[in-house]
């Protein structure tokens, strides 16, 4: 029941100003601000008027997304987006209950991501080095991605300052939600951070750790161009290799090699365990073998 004869746009600025003073990541502020314009243009072709959507309103959005050709994927986003709206106008007594209740997401089917295999993971990285300073930060920037499982926003807003490389720590400001945490580097990238550093131009100790040639910041789409040409040099084919499935493959390979799955999780940065055990799945890790290697009772001296 609304408490308020406050309208939807209105609702909507003092959710945008309540996500900001949050610190929520840019991304995030625009996909909530898209999926709340696109519910206030449905409503409005309804003639439904400016106030706070209703349940039977948001029942009638999925509707019309889905009768429109529109992904499900593409519609959990968006109504995720509305679900925290709806949980900030119950926040604020706005509403004396979220109209998301009882209103059900469409499903997603499970599908498993792809990844690079080992042969796979070895011609990208030698591909990326030619001789250049620009090849050697390619180098170190491949094995970021494959020996931490950074995503791609991470990556680009490391600072030098952030990278510890007698330590082999490297400190994540920009993580999902706001969160710092720290990652471990192996030898090879600890080698490869070190050799970048070397060579790298514009030394000054504040600035991000990898550069374009004109000494600014990596943004997106230098870092996907990177990965595009470094593929095709690598004569990777069948894959759209991109930034986050270099995440995936460091995170399956993480599993295959041994590493535990609440290890992972905290890494990777996931807030809940269940989206890290998809890896588990897809490395097929068996309990059978899982069991045998870690049996409380096999391990002791005599049973």
């Amino acid at each position: 029941m609304v408490k308020s004869f406050l309208a939807l746009e209105q609702a909507a600025d003092l959710f945008g100003v309540y996500c900001r003073a949050k610190g929520l990541a840019e991304s995030t502020l625009q996909t909530y601000s898209y999926a709340l314009a696109r519910l206030q243009a449905y409503l409005q072709d309804q003639a439904r008027g400016p106030s706070l959507p209703s349940r039977d309103d948001l029942r009638a959005f999925i509707s019309h997304m889905l009768a429109a050709g529109l992904s499900r994927q593409t519609i959990r986003v968006r109504m995720r987006a509305v679900r925290a709206f709806c949980g900030f106008l119950v926040r604020e007594e706005l509403v004396d209950e979220s109209p998301m209740r009882g209103v059900e997401i469409p499903r997603v089917p499970a599908t498993m991501p792809e990844v690079l295999s080992v042969g796979e993971i070895q011609r990208l990285l030698r591909a990326a080095r030619n001789g250049s300073w620009y090849g050697t930060r390619n180098h170190a920037l491949l094995c970021m991605f494959l020996d931490t499982g950074l995503r791609l926003s991470e990556l680009i807003a490391l600072d030098l300052s952030d990278v510890d490389v007698a330590r082999a720590v490297i400190r994540v400001r920009n993580g999902k939600g706001s969160k710092e945490r720290c990652v471990y580097a192996g030898q090879t990238l600890a080698r490869a951070l070190r050799q970048w550093i070397e060579v790298r131009p514009y030394a000054q100790a504040d600035a991000a750790l990898f550069l374009t040639r004109t000494g600014k910041r990596l943004d997106k789409r230098n870092v996907a161009r990177i990965v595009e040409r470094v593929t095709q040099r690598a004569g990777i084919g069948g894959k759209r290799v991109h930034p986050h499935l270099l995440r995936h493959t460091y995170a399956t390979h993480f599993i295959m090699n041994g590493g535990d799955p609440f290890s992972l999780q905290r890494i990777l940065g996931h807030s809940d365990i269940k989206t890290t055990m998809i890896y588990v799945n897809l490395a097929g890790v068996g309990l059978r073998e899982a069991h045998a290697k870690a049996s409380p009772v096999d391990r002791l001296p005599s049973a």
